[in-house]
């Protein structure tokens, strides 16, 4: 329920994705066990608005996604992404 408050997209995805490193113990690579379409209804957005929020994230060398299927990823910036989720 705290991430449907008043946050940005881009601040849930960042918040959704500290959340994850959290409940996996701060993996050196960081596997997201549901795909966007799962993450953009837990979040409450929308499908394109994740995929968005993520590739931001990607382009500003936050998270690195690495594999084929965008599953794996490493968070490059930890102190950048968690200003996002505040």
């Amino acid at each position: 329920m705290l991430l449907l408050g008043r946050k940005t997209a881009l601040e849930k995805v960042a918040a959704f994705v500290l959340e994850m490193d959290e409940r996996q113990a701060h993996p050196h690579v960081l596997v997201l066990l549901m795909g966007r379409r799962d993450i953009a209804d837990y979040l409450g957005l929308k499908l394109e608005t994740v995929s968005r929020a993520f590739s931001s994230l990607q382009d500003e060398r936050v998270l690195r996604f690495i594999g084929p299927n965008n599953k794996r990823l490493i968070i490059q910036r930890r102190a950048e992404l968690a200003q996002q989720g505040v």
